[in-house]
């Protein structure tokens, strides 16, 4: 047995990257040359799953701003001294419980998240796209209905304003004549 584990850490790795089955059984073969078939499975998995070579991806993009000795609080935290840090731990601790309550409300709600649903999502989106042109379409078609509703509502508007100021003033006209002919018979019967 090795000094420093490194045949039982190496066997571990390749039972996790090849499955028990394919763990060689000679561990005669040198190290090296057992890590650099390692190196080549593990490619080989890297450039077959596609899950595992996005995420890699968007590490390599992303990996300077997951590394903290590259953060920007790097410094500060070298400046801190230890009662400042606690002052600063003690002055958050409301913060952080209420952070820890929704981590463990996210948490619950996982399985929302990672259902069976989401699966179809791939296989719906294609579906997806003839239906947003279609809804574009008909929405276009609502707005031209809905101005062409609202002009005729404002004519309906305007004609219903007309005929009113023609019945007052028919009202007027007949209340006047009314007038007259009541002043007319009394002057006839005095």
């Amino acid at each position: 047995m090795d000094e420093h584990g490194f045949e039982a850490r190496l066997r571990h790795l390749e039972y996790i990257l090849a499955g028990q089955t394919n763990i060689p059984r000679n561990t005669k073969t040198s190290t090296t040359k057992r890590i650099d078939e390692l190196k080549k499975e593990l490619y080989t998995l890297y450039k077959t799953n596609k899950p595992i070579k996005d995420f890699m991806e968007r590490y390599d993009t992303h990996v300077k701003l997951l590394d903290p000795a590259d953060s920007t609080l790097a410094m500060e935290r070298e400046l801190l001294t230890t009662d400042t840090k606690l002052e600063l731990l003690l002055a958050a601790s409301d913060d952080l419980e209420k952070f820890a309550a929704q981590v463990r409300q996210v948490k619950s709600l996982e399985h929302v998240v990672s259902g069976s649903e989401y699966d179809a999502l791939d296989t719906l989106g294609p579906q997806l796209s003839p239906l947003e042109a279609k809804h574009a379409e008909q929405a276009k078609q609502l707005d031209d209905i809905t101005k062409r509703i609202s002009q005729s509502m404002d004519s309906y508007n305007g004609i219903v304003n007309t005929l009113s100021e023609i019945f007052i003033s028919w009202d007027d006209i007949l209340s006047t004549m009314e007038t007259h002919v009541t002043a007319l018979e009394r002057q006839r019967t005095k």
